[in-house]
């Protein structure tokens, strides 16, 4: 077995790399002087396969880099960060990093938070079901419960908070839009969930945003709202509840203390 996964380690090694595999290599596969051929259509086949996956995860940056650029990209990508799982349906978890290590790319600063965000929609998309909160949970909490309970977000739920105005990018890559986006618009706070069969991408007001950020991180309601608070003076509390409360953003009521 040993041998087997040294084999199979080797393989791999050389399915990453650009480079002609070793000799031995190809001699312990098929040693009938087509070795070479095949392995190079197994290589081409895993680099493209796999770098289709990124480009079907990242419309958005293939848009604004161009489909040359983003191939060349994805080959590099694939070839450092190679999947683990058998499914590609969440393949490309680090490319936002890896984009933004690219001295190339340093003109784009914005581009690494749209991976984020167009990674944040499929994750969200392939989240566990759950049941929202209904009216008669709430009533029976009470409100003073209510306030020192910790409200349970849905499992799809995804905040990106970025420098740049990543909603209004991402937005008009959605509909091909050819509109200019100037960066002097500042930051964007996104919110991503998906409470039905849809998912749905928002951006929010600084004190929504903290609020979420809070209660996602298993704070208080009372401890969520004092942050939101403290950020933006004018947060209505009643108006984000009326909003969000019912609308499949929460799935469960917590009474229990936070475990440290």
């Amino acid at each position: 077995m040993q041998i087997l996964a040294d084999l199979q380690r080797r393989f791999c090694d050389a399915l990453r790399a650009p480079e002609t595999p070793p000799e031995e290599l190809l001699a312990e596969l098929i040693d009938d002087g087509h070795a070479l051929a095949r392995f190079d259509v197994y290589r081409n086949n895993f680099i493209v396969l796999n770098g289709d996956a990124l480009a079907e995860m990242y419309p958005s940056v293939q848009r604004l880099i161009g489909a040359q650029a983003f191939r060349l990209l994805a080959t590099a990508y694939v070839r450092r960060h190679p999947p683990r799982e058998r499914a590609l349906l969440l393949y490309g978890a680090e490319f936002a990093e890896f984009l933004r290590e690219i001295p190339e790319l340093a003109a784009l600063p914005y581009l690494p938070d749209v991976a984020r965000l167009e990674y944040a929609w499929t994750a969200a998309y392939h989240a566990a079901d759950a049941t929202p909160i209904t009216q008669a949970e709430v009533t029976r909490a009470g409100t003073e419960t209510l306030a020192s309970a910790r409200l349970k977000p849905h499992p799809s739920l995804r905040l990106i908070d970025s420098r740049y105005p990543l909603y209004r990018i991402w937005q008009n890559n959605q509909h091909e839009s050819d509109d200019l986006v100037s960066l002097d618009e500042g930051p964007s706070r996104v919110i991503v969930n998906r409470p039905g069969r849809q998912v749905e991408v928002r951006e929010a007001g600084v004190g929504e945003f903290v609020l979420m950020r809070a209660l996602h991180a298993g704070g208080s309601v009372q401890h969520a709202l004092a942050q939101a608070i403290d950020t933006d003076p004018e947060f209505d509390l009643s108006d984000f509840f009326s909003r969000r409360l019912f609308d499949g953003t929460f799935v469960a009521i917590n009474n229990k203390p936070k475990e440290e």
